[in-house]
């Protein structure tokens, strides 16, 4: 065997080499929450699951920018990617699996409302405290300054690299996995804000963000809310609620079954759990 046999990789080597680089799994790390008036970590990650290092300042004299710097506001977090949806159009999926308290941020330019009967995917925008940065305030009722002298029209991401608006609403058999936090990103008539998202659990792999639109939202669509989730791109389901009294009933009919075939008298056992049915 010459040597320049000997040094070049085996077929077996090559292919094992590609399928690991093919399944590998970057670790995705949630993002802290912006400090208002300091530069900021860019909350993306690259196609390959590297955290964007790029530092963001303010860009209107805002507290607290949108967390992405500008390559990041064109092209979308790379932990996502938009997928085409049989009859939603596009879906946002992980393209990672996500931890719990993964934090995105949804952004447009801040216009007017437009009409119910025209499809849009703009949000209200409710800017935030000139100072702190934070949509809170102790002297509102309830904390929160989302009331109608706070409105500042809508954000519409339409011809933006947003890709937090391709978020589907889970259907009725489904349940949201992340949601809105109510932190607004920007200034009173800026011209551009954003609202931050966190993943309330770990999302798998090419699983679809949900969060919920609103019944609100529906009604004046009149649209008929249905499942989403498909076979190459699932939605989180929705956990059925447990019925205990059924269970018990379940639980006593099984040692009945139990006794039976094992020729054993189980009275005492069915005697107590009829009590718990009866508390």
């Amino acid at each position: 065997m010459t040597k320049a046999q000997k040094s070049k990789p085996s077929s077996s080597t090559t292919t094992k080499s590609s399928a690991t680089a093919k399944h590998h799994q970057p670790i995705i790390l949630p993002q802290a929450r912006p400090k208002p008036h300091t530069k900021i970590q860019c909350w993306a990650h690259s196609r390959t699951g590297i955290r964007c290092t790029s530092l963001i300042a303010s860009r209107e004299g805002e507290p607290i920018p949108i967390p992405y710097c500008a390559r990041h506001l064109e092209s979308g977090d790379g932990a996502l990617k938009v997928v085409s949806h049989p009859f939603a159009g596009k879906a946002l999926v992980a393209r990672y699996d996500l931890p719990a308290k993964y934090r995105l941020a949804y952004w447009g330019r801040r216009g007017k409302c437009a009409t119910s009967d025209k499809e849009d995917r703009a949000i209200s925008y409710y800017p935030p405290n000139a100072v702190t940065g934070r949509n809170t305030d102790p002297k509102v009722d309830g904390g929160r300054t989302l009331k109608t002298n706070n409105y500042n029209g809508v954000l519409n991401p339409e011809n933006t690299g947003d890709i937090v608006q391709f978020a589907a609403c889970p259907g009725p058999n489904e349940r949201q996995n992340m949601r809105s936090t109510f932190q607004y990103f920007g200034k009173r008539n800026g011209d551009i804000g954003g609202l931050e998202f966190v993943t309330l659990m770990a999302v798998p792999k090419n699983t679809q963000l949900l969060h919920w639109y609103g019944s609100d939202w529906w009604k004046m669509r009149g649209v008929k809310r249905c499942d989403v989730g498909t076979g190459r791109y699932p939605a989180t389901k929705r956990v059925p609620k447990v019925d205990t009294n059924q269970e018990l009933k379940e639980e006593a009919d099984g040692e009945v079954i139990k006794g039976a075939l094992c020729g054993e008298t189980v009275e005492i056992e069915i005697n107590h759990i009829k009590s718990e049915l009866m508390r």
